[in-house]
């Protein structure tokens, strides 16, 4: 994978901007591409963010996103648990505080109750499988 460190951290008070929502798209398709599962959908990630937010406060920009995108727990039908996971990965390169990898984040969410157990089974199966893929992975030793 390659290093992300140079990409910007913002603040929770920032991420309503286009500036943070133009970086955690960028996050977002580099991680998909670096991990072999970057697929044409991507690049509308998050697209309706920015749009929404010229007419409506962030905290209902926030509340519509997550009801309508299969990448996020509160969404009420069946989700994107690999677009989950590489959300949760870039998050550690564009959010201050969010310094856990997709794995950690979901044991977080999963031990504070804010995911259940069947999501957690779920996400974690598709981590597996996306970790496997990776040549150097030290989640997973193939021998």
């Amino acid at each position: 994978m390659r290093d992300l460190s140079n990409f910007p951290k913002f603040p929770k008070s920032k991420r309503s901007t286009f500036r943070y929502w133009y970086w955690h798209w960028r996050a977002f398709n580099r991680v998909a591409k670096d991990l072999g599962i970057w697929k044409f959908k991507y690049i509308f990630h998050d697209l309706e963010k920015p749009f929404l937010r010229l007419f409506l406060p962030y905290k209902t920009v926030q509340k519509i996103h997550r009801a309508h995108n299969k990448h996020h727990l509160e969404y009420p039908g069946r989700k994107d648990w690999e677009a989950l996971y590489i959300d949760w990965e870039c998050g550690q390169y564009t959010k201050e505080a969010c310094p856990r990898n997709a794995i950690t984040e979901a044991g977080f969410l999963y031990a504070s109750g804010k995911m259940d157990q069947d999501d957690y089974i779920r996400f974690m199966n598709t981590a597996i499988k996306i970790r496997r893929r990776q040549p150097d992975s030290a989640f997973y030793n193939k021998n």
